[in-house]
């Protein structure tokens, strides 16, 4: 296994840099990003300009944040690790619990085994996607897997408008349409041209770190709140019919302003349902933060009537019209996990809010969002509302996936067209029934001869009275 290899020589490289038999966590985080983004430069072919020197200026403040949230995220697992371990958790031995500990007393320090261990966990491919990819690519280039996986392992953002109704791109050969993301940048280096941006987005190498299969090597914008309008039926209008994986990122500040911003979301390979009154979805989804440590949420298995609540999206067009003035009882929205009432994550309709719990029985215990009140009179202190800035939702998976998924929505349309049309086509023949039979006619000459008594200050028919002395 070439990625537990390459584990085993970067921490071994960094031990005995250290000294020790522990090393510190942002040294191996920053070690596989700087190798990811020379191996992102040396795939492309206009990375560079005839000095050797990049094109286009790094964004050194964003990528130290993501690096500071990856590196919160290794920290953050070693130490529940070790609290597990000290109080005598699975796997513990009570000679090796005090060694290890003090081990690691120095601050920001992780050992192999934790790195190890956060790494199939949480991020499962971050070696691959870098210092496995880069040697192999650089060290074995006539092996025939180098040659047939040159390509970029880092996706490329791009607009579901470039998409035609015949799912093929509007575009010429090398071009994209702009589109500017708050979480992942920009994915042009020139508006003018439509040129694609040679930089890595640190968001996307994230990603990449959770999984390189089930993201692909094109993401398309499918929704963007600041771009397509701040409305759910905008939403709905984007994401219902589109038969893939898509990912949700929400950008949100804290409601008091004092406690910066957070960046999280959801992955799902389901398709987005409409019209359900309970939860829908498959396992294969999690909940994720970017920002400000990078946490990664899988789903539990089901027992029983625990779990399974994956999914779950509710509209002012799912109520029952047979009694409009029956209220639904259900909350309007799209969420993730919890229950129908009270979803792990919930957007409610308006696009303002969302709601967040740290845990469920669906999906893995951790925060998303702010950490709640600690203050023990705080009511629901288990739940944080946060204000969404940012709404993004993309198409993602390998190419035949996202033609398929657009497919399914271009028919998905039409179909919703046809009946429209239908219906209009309906009400039309009836309205024009209606006048040939007289029915608006005669309803319309009531009306107005109501009015015209109206205004005379009586009635039709009080005004016969009153001729005849009644």
């Amino acid at each position: 296994n070439r990625q537990k290899d390459s584990v085993e020589f970067i921490c071994d490289a960094l031990c005995n840099s250290s000294g020790g038999e522990s090393f510190f966590a942002k040294d191996v985080i920053e070690l596989c990003f700087q190798t990811a983004s020379v191996l992102h430069f040396l795939l492309q072919e206009d990375a560079f300009d005839g000095d050797l020197k990049l094109i286009e200026q790094r964004n050194i403040s964003e990528e130290k944040k993501m690096l500071q949230s990856m590196t919160n995220s290794l920290l953050e697992y070693a130490k529940n690790s070790r609290e597990d371990h000290q109080f005598g958790g699975y796997g513990d031995t009570g000679a090796s619990t005090g060694a290890s500990v003090a081990t690691n007393n120095a601050e920001g320090s992780v050992t192999k085994r934790e790195f190890s261990e956060w790494q199939r966990k949480v991020v499962p491919d971050l070696m691959y996607c870098s210092v496995t990819k880069f040697q192999h690519i650089l060290f074995l280039p006539q092996d025939p897997q180098s040659q047939t996986h040159t390509a970029n392992p880092f996706p490329s953002l791009r607009s579901s408008k470039e998409i035609t109704s015949q799912t093929t791109t509007k575009m010429k050969a090398g071009e994209i349409m702009p589109i500017t993301s708050h979480t992942f940048g920009k994915n042009f280096m020139s508006s003018a041209n439509a040129t694609a941006t040679t930089l890595l987005s640190h968001a996307l190498f994230s990603f990449v770190s959770i999984s390189m299969p089930k993201f692909g090597e094109k993401w398309y914008r499918i929704f963007a709140g600041a771009e397509d309008g701040w409305t759910f039926n905008q939403l709905e209008h984007s994401i219902m019919g589109y038969e893939g994986p898509t990912l949700l990122v929400i950008q949100a500040r804290s409601k008091t302003e004092s406690e910066g911003s957070v960046t999280f979301g959801a992955y799902t390979a389901s398709k987005w349902q409409k019209n359900k009154r309970d939860f829908f979805g498959t396992s294969d989804c999690f909940l994720f933060q970017l920002q400000p440590t990078m946490r990664v949420l899988k789903t539990v298995p089901k027992m029983g009537k625990r779990g399974g609540n994956y999914m779950f999206y509710h509209s002012n067009t799912n109520k029952v019209t047979s009694n409009p003035s029956r209220k639904d009882e259900l909350t309007e929205g799209l969420g993730f996990g919890g229950t129908v009432r009270h979803p792990r994550l919930f957007i409610d309709s308006q696009l303002e809010d969302c709601h967040v719990s740290h845990q469920d029985t669906s999906f893995e215990e951790g925060y998303l969002g702010f950490q709640p009140s600690n203050d023990i009179f705080a009511s629901n202190s288990s739940t944080s509302t946060v204000q969404i800035g940012s709404l993004e939702i993309y198409a993602v998976g390998d190419e035949e996936t996202i033609r398929r998924g657009f497919r399914a929505q271009y028919q998905h349309r039409d179909i919703n067209d046809a009946t429209l049309r239908n219906a209009r086509t309906v009400d039309k023949a009836a309205f024009l029934g209606d006048m040939r039979n007289g029915v608006i006619e005669s309803k319309a000459f009531a009306h107005r001869g109501q009015v015209d008594g109206r205004a005379n200050g009586f009635m039709k028919g009080e005004e016969d009275g009153k001729a005849n002395g009644l």
